[in-house]
């Protein structure tokens, strides 16, 4: 009886554990794959996830600097499958700090070998630089 117990509790911290893990990883979700960029036309990319990396590519990244920053890329999909992926962007300022805003997380479905063309502008004229994030898509707890 008191290993059952015991086993009990190792399992219910586990499961504690769990959703504590996935309650930390912010109010809007965790990117596995994040792309930077600025109006001056510089990019990066961090690649946490390499599986969504081989599915998705980031093609034709164009920003406009304007009263508000604007973006536009075109999402494709190098399977022969439809695809499920969330988006969402965070706006940097001049000095590449976040702009408070409430990013939230998009859903698109991209086509076999189809491109999905994403466009956003930016929520101040303080903006000067993005970072999308690209993630697969999570069930609604």
């Amino acid at each position: 009886m008191k290993t059952m117990n015991t086993r009990r509790s190792a399992l219910g911290a586990a499961l504690l554990a769990g959703v504590l893990l996935q309650a930390c990883a912010g109010p809007f979700g965790t990117a596995t794959n994040t792309y930077v960029g600025e109006a001056l036309g510089k990019e990066e990319a961090f690649i946490g996830d390499r599986d969504l990396a081989a599915k998705f590519v980031l093609l034709n990244i164009k920003t406009e600097a304007g009263e508000r920053m604007r973006v536009q890329f075109d999402l494709k999909n190098t399977t022969p499958g439809d695809l499920r992926v969330e988006w969402a962007i965070d706006w940097k300022d001049q000095s590449g700090f976040r702009i408070d805003t409430n990013p939230h997380w998009r859903p698109a479905v991209v086509t076999g070998q189809g491109f999905q063309s994403i466009q956003a502008s930016a929520p101040t004229p303080d903006a000067k630089g993005f970072q999308l994030m690209l993630r697969k898509p999570t069930p609604i707890r």
